[in-house]
């Protein structure tokens, strides 16, 4: 199993906070927010980690360097950070996670360790973590039928299907990588290198199985908005650090 974070934007949504610090650096109690994914990964044993870099790259790279722990880092630079999105830099990692079983990460997520367990231990080989709830316009939000399987990722999808968001970790079989990687490349080609990866994904939804994983109770937030860090600071953060993993 190996792992891609995707860590190369450059967050005007939280500026001035990050202007001069990647947003993925900015600390959430005791920790930055990548830590807390460099944490779960080490707990349980994913020690292969991509990390997809743009922005203030050095400030990560001097950070954790190659290691971190027990964990061997590379970097994949993604020079076009401002023009492009999500599709791109999944895609510049396309020869690192070809054929290969691997997890998903937004670079801005903080959770419990326990979430990367939970989807590990899914007798579904791909699977999104996905909170059950009402979302609206803004949230990445998922349609599945009634076997778990997602039919539909996105943003821009009907909010009385939608079950809930996607919220920004995944794990993504090995079998489907070569189609999903067509399918990046179907998206960019079209000029649509601005999207999100979810674009790519619905593109192979109709040929490869991936189900959803619910997490609900599981302490999470993907941190876009300073409101999102007041929360992740004042409320997510307590709950993770009381969580009781069973």
């Amino acid at each position: 199993m190996k792992a891609v974070i995707l860590a190369a934007g450059s967050a005007r949504r939280l500026s001035p906070l990050t202007d001069s610090k990647h947003k993925s650096l900015l600390e959430i109690g005791s920790k930055p927010i990548l830590e807390y994914q460099l944490d779960a990964l080490d707990h349980y044993g994913v020690n292969d980690v991509l990390i997809v870099i743009g922005f203030l790259k050095e400030q990560i790279i001097n950070r954790y360097g190659n290691h971190y722990k027990n964990l061997e880092i590379q970097y994949i630079d993604n020079p076009d950070f401002l023009t492009t999105n999500t599709v791109y830099s999944l895609w510049l990692a396309r020869d690192y996670f070809e054929n290969e079983d691997f997890l998903y990460f937004n670079a801005d997520v903080i959770f419990h360790y326990s979430l990367i367990g939970r989807l590990l231990k899914s007798e579904n080989e791909s699977t999104l973590g996905v909170e059950i709830k009402n979302c609206g316009e803004e949230e990445v939000k998922i349609i599945p039928d009634e076997d778990q399987r997602v039919i539909h990722i996105g943003k821009k999808i009907d909010l009385d299907k939608s079950i809930g968001e996607f919220v920004g970790i995944g794990r993504f079989s090995a079998s489907l990588t070569e189609d999903f990687i067509a399918s990046l490349k179907s998206v960019i080609d079209d000029g649509d290198q601005m999207s999100f990866f979810e674009k790519a994904v619905n593109l192979i939804l109709d040929k490869h199985e991936i189900y959803y994983e619910d997490i609900t109770e599981i302490p999470v937030i993907e941190i876009d908005f300073p409101e999102d860090l007041e929360k992740a600071k004042n409320v997510i953060l307590p709950k993770i650090l009381s969580f009781v993993h069973v």
